[in-house]
C-alpha cells in the first residue's frame, strides 16, 4: 500500500469494532462492549487503522484487544489506547505520510493518545463528549 501511495498524504482513521463470537475456540473472546451491536456481548474486538486517500478507504493495521480475563501467560495486557498508539508508531516508522488522524471519543478524550499524536506532530479531528471537562487545554497543548 505504501508503494502505491508513493509518498502521498493519507488520512488515518482509528476505530474499534466488535464481532459476536460463540463458543470458546477463538482466542481473546470475552463479554465486552461490541460497537457493531451497541452493547456488551460475547465477542472479540480489534483496534483498526484505515487509510483514506482520494475517497478510497483501505485497511492498514489491526491489533486484537485482549481482555485481562483472556490473557495467556505470554501476553501483556494493553489498553485499546495503547494499541492505537502502537499502530500510529508502526505506521510512522514504516514511512506513511499521515496528514490527519480521525478518531472517536474513546481516543479523543485520552491524553495518552493525544500525546502520541503530538509526538509525531499529527493533526487530528476527534470526538469529545460535551461533559468531558476542559479538553481545550489538552488539544492545544497535547504534550502537557
Amino acid at each position: 500500500m505504501k508503494k502505491q501511495l508513493d509518498g502521498r498524504a493519507i488520512t488515518l482513521v482509528i476505530d474499534e469494532t466488535g464481532d459476536r463470537k460463540k463458543g470458546k475456540k477463538t482466542d481473546y473472546v470475552a463479554r465486552q462492549y461490541l460497537g457493531s451491536v451497541g452493547k456488551i456481548d460475547n465477542g472479540i474486538v480489534p483496534v483498526n487503522a484505515y487509510g483514506v486517500y482520494a475517497n478510497i478507504t483501505f485497511p492498514l493495521i489491526f491489533k486484537v484487544f485482549k481482555p485481562k480475563v483472556t490473557l495467556k501467560e505470554s501476553d501483556k495486557y494493553k489498553t485499546k489506547i495503547e494499541l492505537a498508539s502502537e499502530i500510529i508508531t508502526e505506521l510512522m516508522e514504516l514511512g506513511f505520510n499521515i496528514e490527519l488522524v480521525l478518531a472517536d471519543s474513546s481516543y479523543g478524550e485520552s491524553s495518552q493518545f493525544i500525546g502520541k499524536l503530538g509526538e509525531y506532530n499529527l493533526g487530528c479531528v476527534v470526538s469529545i463528549r460535551t461533559n468531558h471537562g476542559d479538553i481545550h487545554q489538552k488539544l492545544t497543548h497535547p504534550l502537557n
